[in-house]
């Protein structure tokens, strides 16, 4: 399953796509975006050339099979992806092509020789930097903290600009990594996991309607699950599985407690796997459900620029099944552009925000479709022993402490 993180429209208009402009973005006052980032967060101007540069070579080793999206992911620009070629619309990149056909359309190197077109011809389409179907920002924000991405998401709506959102790059159809956006990069956003695996009883599941404090607990003890783990929009499964193995090795009875559901390949984003359904079959989604089942709040910066929490807080219990929604909450930040977590303050929000959509949208729509993911809790269950089969050393099975039998 590939990450994929869609891109929103803050004017509302669906723009299929988009053309090439020569200094695009170059009238605007981006030191007013910079005067407003943490200092560790990174504005950058980025071109074909840095991602010829950067990403270009990670990708050739894929003729030896020795490349990783790992390699990929940290490059300074935030430009790779899990595929060479959807670098360039339609992930293809011969300049004069309308489309890409079936007989056409190439992702990486090892798929050239599928492709009619000679080695020789794609190899100069690639290497030419002003080729215009190069699909890729020439700006690229690496947010660090919340205010970072409301800041951005307020500059762009002021002035009329699309945004693509980014984890990893793991996005067949190159939809999170587009020309002509504002491009936020969630690589190097808060991490949470951990610091965040909690274990839920009376104490911690009381809702406070203000904050939403307790609602993920709250929720989690409804449906008879124990604990609960947050996630920030800039991290990876490789990071959530370390993290859930750690707080599994820390038990001092020497027993393992916590499974997560998630996705098959490490770098890939729970934001991007998750609201796209979360079709898991490989850490037990045919028992605990998909991973859009395992969400139990979000938190998000909508178009609007506004920032947000919600998830359900009132359900009726089912027979055999997980309780059934029937209102979904949420508060919004009274001071957005406040850097430190521990000093936001949450409130009604001052707009009709209709939660129980928004709720029923996300958990489906794409990551990056409604907003821009900072964070989610997410459902742990109870540890489930389970052998590898086929797959040798699959990592999520061996973050989880076990053995081939």
């Amino acid at each position: 399953m590939m990450k994929v993180s869609n891109r929103f429209l803050l004017s509302g208009l669906a723009l299929l796509s988009a053309s090439v402009v020569e200094g695009w973005g170059e009238d605007l006052p981006w030191i007013d975006l910079e005067n407003k980032l943490n200092p560790s967060a990174d504005l950058l101007n980025t071109s074909p050339a840095e991602y010829l540069g950067e990403c270009a070579p990670e990708l050739e080793l894929t003729l030896t099979l020795n490349s990783t999206m790992h390699a990929l992911i940290d490059q300074p620009s935030g430009l790779c992806m899990a595929h060479h070629f959807c670098a360039f619309d339609y992930c293809y990149p011969n300049p004069d092509a309308a489309s890409a056909t079936v007989n056409q359309r190439i992702t990486d190197y090892r798929s050239v020789s599928e492709s009619a077109v000679g080695w020789p011809q794609i190899k100069a389409w690639t290497d030419d930097v002003n080729n215009p179907s190069y699909n890729l920002p020439s700006k690229v924000l690496f947010p660090v903290v919340a205010s970072d991405v409301v800041a951005a998401v307020k500059f762009a709506k002021e002035h009329g600009l699309e945004i693509s959102v980014k984890n990893s790059g793991h996005n067949y159809n190159g939809a999170s990594t587009k020309k002509d956006t504002l491009h936020i990069n969630m690589n190097r956003y808060t991490p949470y996991t951990r610091v965040s695996v909690t274990d839920c009883d009376a104490d911690n599941s009381v809702i406070d309607p203000e904050t939403l404090d307790g609602q993920p607990c709250a929720l989690s003890v409804a449906k008879n699950k124990t604990a609960i783990i947050r996630i920030g929009g800039g991290e990876n499964w490789d990071k959530t599985y370390r993290a859930v193995r750690a707080a599994n090795v820390a038990q001092e009875d020497g027993v393992f407690k916590y499974h997560v559901v998630g996705g098959a390949a490490a770098t890939v984003s729970p934001m991007g796997w998750t609201f796209q359904g979360g079709l898991s079959g490989t850490t037990a989604g045919r028992i605990h459900g998909f991973g859009v089942d395992q969400v139990i709040q979000v938190e998000m910066v909508l178009p609007n620029g506004q920032h947000v929490r919600f998830g359900p807080t009132e359900w009726e219990d089912v027979p055999n099944a997980v309780p059934k929604t029937t209102k979904v909450s949420g508060i919004c930040r009274t001071n957005p552009l406040e850097q430190i977590e521990e000093h936001w303050n949450w409130f009604e929000c001052p707009m009709n925000i209709n939660f129980d959509a928004l709720w029923f949208a996300v958990r489906g729509g794409g990551g990056g479709t409604w907003g821009v993911v900072l964070s989610i809790y997410y459902q742990l269950h109870p540890y489930l022993p389970y052998e590898r089969t086929q797959l040798v050393a699959y990592p999520p099975h061996a973050l989880f402490g076990l053995e081939p039998s």
